[in-house]
Order: structure tokens, then sequence, then C-alpha cells
């Protein structure tokens, strides 16, 4: 008969499985801030149609007069 392995109880499984997708979450965060930092040009808010566009342009053609 083989003797227990004390860092493999079966009684713990709930804990590894725990470990393992926490883990699996800080490693998805991870690469989400890496992705993020490489592209920064993501988070600029640009307008989406021509009427925003026009808007916008009217708006700083105002700021300048």
């Amino acid at each position: 008969m083989p003797q227990p392995n004390p860092f493999h109880a079966d009684d713990d499984r709930a804990g590894t499985l725990r470990a393992s997708v926490m883990l699996f979450a800080f490693g998805i965060l991870v690469l989400g801030y890496l992705v993020a930092i490489g592209h920064p040009d993501w988070f600029v808010l640009r307008p989406v149609s021509s009427a925003s566009s026009a808007m916008y342009e009217a708006a700083q053609h105002e700021d300048d007069a």
C-alpha cells in the first residue's frame, strides 16, 4: 500500500480547484492589462457619426474665434 502524499490530499480538491481558478483569473487580468497598455488608441473617444463629427468640428472652431 502506497504512503499518502500530504501535498495531494484527496479531500482538498476544492481548494486546489479554487487556487487554479484564481491563478487563471489573475493571468487573464494581467493579459488584459498588457493588451490595454499596448493599444492606448482604443480608449480615445471619437465621433461615431458624421453629424457628431460635424458638431465636434463646429465646437472646436467656436473656441478659436
